[in-house]
Parts: C-alpha cells; structure tokens; sequence
C-alpha cells in the first residue's frame, strides 16, 4: 500500500485526535475489541485512512452488526472529521474478535 506523504498530515496530532476519539468510542459502546488504523492512498490514488476495527462477538451477531457498526463509524467519522480536517477518505473494515483470533493477523492485533 502506498504511504501518505507526510507533509499532508500532521501524523502526531491526527494520532492524538484518533485516540480522543477512541476513548469516546470506549465510553458509549462496548462493542469494540481494538481499533488500529493505517494512512495510504485508495484505489483511485486519494490519500486516506484505513480504520481496522475488531468487534466483540456479539457486536458481530447478525442481528446487531449494522447497528454496531454504523454506530462505530458514525462516532470514529464525527469526532475525527478526517475529510474536513484531514483530507483524508475514510475506509472502515470491520472483525469479530473470534475471526481475528482464527486469522491472527499481525495488522490487526
């Protein structure tokens, strides 16, 4: 994946808007294991943000995934406002935490 050039983004600070916005997040659900994220461009080139989000197992049953996870993204894009302050598209990819624990993925551990 290609890297943002840093001078766009101010890494540091938009790492302390992040982690505001995690501790919020934390606050008003409970259906967030981890949060991680990445900087990079899309598929067309824009510069982006790459949120990887692993979600407790009943956050991801069938009948509370869209409501979880709409509420997850609605919180991460309000608080953050990566478009408006940023510059940056957001792209949220969302895990149970038993999928995660079967893939063991480094990137989102």
């Amino acid at each position: 994946m290609a890297m943002v050039p840093t001078g766009l983004v101010h890494q540091t600070e938009l790492a302390a808007e992040i982690a505001k916005a995690l501790r919020k997040l934390t606050k008003s659900t409970k259906e967030t294991v981890r949060v991680r994220y990445s900087l990079g461009t899309d598929s067309t080139g824009e510069p982006s943000i790459f949120f990887r989000i692993v979600l407790t197992d009943a956050a991801s049953r069938e009948d509370k995934l869209a409501d979880a996870t709409s509420r997850i993204a609605t919180i991460l894009f309000d608080e953050i406002r990566p478009q408006e302050n940023w510059g940056l598209l957001p792209y949220y990819s969302f895990r149970s935490n038993s999928e995660q624990e079967k893939r063991n993925d480094p990137e989102w551990s």
